[in-house]
């Protein structure tokens, strides 16, 4: 399940942040080289709340890429929540890539300690970094059956799609991988116009239509663009975000054609994120 939090453009100093909750105190703060231990004896217990970097570069836990992300100019912000009440400290981290309207909200830790009152204040900091960096959103995707689900909800986030990823197994020889090729900047406008057709408003504003993406894939028939996936490249694994238009002829044999235009890799498996909105996938 996909959902987003409005961060409504707030700004806040580079510094940690106190509150106060009942009789508990709050603070929270940027994380630190000290907070790697603590880290590594809980990476078993995160919520990945961004599937796609996950399985195409795995855990964003490995504590060599935790120390490249202590600087907030990377578009990494990595909070540290906890309390006065000896209370198991929280983390977050938020990615942004600068320009884009929304941040991507990257894991939660531990899950089976997300206490309510320190979850609100981590989340708040963490959707006012990133409006100070100038997004208007905080997407997050969470799995339906998460214990966290409810009380990320109560925090402000919104439901704005259910996805299922499915892990496929390519095919070689699909007679419709020639109708799929790359994407190029004079297929935007046909590619835009499908997107603003299929995918609804509210999945729109949080997700609007990425410009030319080098790594996009169209499909043809007859001439005419009715589908196109959105290809992320990692050292793991490949996940394909296809959008594809109802009236495409035999789909699962458009996807086979999808999977088998891609390049061999056996070591890297290919996922394929399918949302809700497109329930005929």
């Amino acid at each position: 399940m996909l959902s987003h939090y409005t961060t409504h453009g707030r700004s806040i100093p580079r510094r940690n942040l106190t509150a106060a909750t009942g009789v508990m105190e709050i603070n929270v703060r940027p994380f630190a080289w000290h907070d790697l231990l603590t880290l590594y004896r809980n990476r078993r217990r995160v919520l990945c709340t961004n599937s796609a970097l996950m399985l195409t570069s795995g855990s964003p836990l490995n504590p060599l890429a935790m120390l490249t992300h202590l600087d907030p100019t990377r578009g990494i912000f990595t909070a540290v929540s906890s309390g006065n009440n000896g209370e198991q400290a929280l983390f977050g981290q938020i990615t942004y890539v600068p320009g884009r309207r929304s941040a991507q909200l990257s894991f939660l830790l531990p899950e089976d300690e997300l206490t309510p009152a320190l979850l609100s204040i981590l989340l708040e900091a963490l959707a006012e970094v990133s409006g100070s960096w100038g997004a208007l959103n905080l997407l997050a995707e969470i799995e339906e059956r998460s214990v966290a689900l409810e009380s990320v909800r109560r925090n402000g986030f919104n439901v704005y799609a259910w996805q299922t990823i499915w892990h496929m197994q390519p095919k070689a020889g699909s007679p419709h991988a020639a109708s799929w090729g790359s994407a190029y900047p004079i297929d935007e406008n046909p590619v835009r116009s499908l997107y603003q057709l299929l995918v609804p408003p509210l999945v729109q504003s949080a997700e609007p239509f990425e410009q030319h993406n080098a790594q996009r894939l169209v499909f043809r028939q007859e001439g005419e663009i009715l589908a196109y996936a959105d290809v992320l490249s990692g050292t793991q694994g490949i996940y394909l975000q296809p959008v594809v238009h109802p009236a495409v002829a035999n789909p699962d044999a458009v996807l086979e054609g999808l999977l088998a235009r891609l390049p061999a890799s056996p070591q890297r498996p290919v996922y394929v994120a399918a949302r809700s909105y497109q329930a005929w996938l």
